[in-house]
């Protein structure tokens, strides 16, 4: 049989396990926000100092093409910032500013034009 010291150990070390667990995986996000004529910027941020940024970047281009897809179109980025947590405070973030834009076929002259700006 267990000693009662025992029991609290493994309880402590589980209650531990849990806390650790959702620290690392908490965001936040601001959803969709209009900014400008055909622009929108969603912010991803960690809820802890445990969050990668680049994490946090990949969620924001995540939201960003669904928003775009149901409208049948791809993402392009207008600016994109991102920190990492910063001592005596900040937490980890993504910003991403975006418009929805039509896929260009290759042969259109849209594509043409980037290749020779290249």
């Amino acid at each position: 049989m267990p000693i009662k010291s025992e029991i609290f150990v493994n309880k402590s070390k589980l209650i531990f396990v849990y806390i650790l667990v959702a620290l690392t995986g908490c965001t936040s996000s601001s959803g969709i926000i209009p900014d400008g004529q055909s622009s929108y910027r969603v912010i991803h941020t960690g809820d802890t100092g445990f969050t990668n940024s680049n994490t946090l970047t990949k969620d924001a281009y995540a939201e960003a093409n669904a928003f775009c897809a149901k409208q049948g179109k791809i993402v392009e980025t207008l600016n994109l910032e991102s920190k990492q947590a910063r001592p005596m405070g900040g937490w980890p973030e993504a910003s991403l500013w975006f418009r929805c834009v039509n896929r260009a076929s290759e042969n259109s002259p849209e594509s043409a034009k980037k290749l020779q700006e290249i």
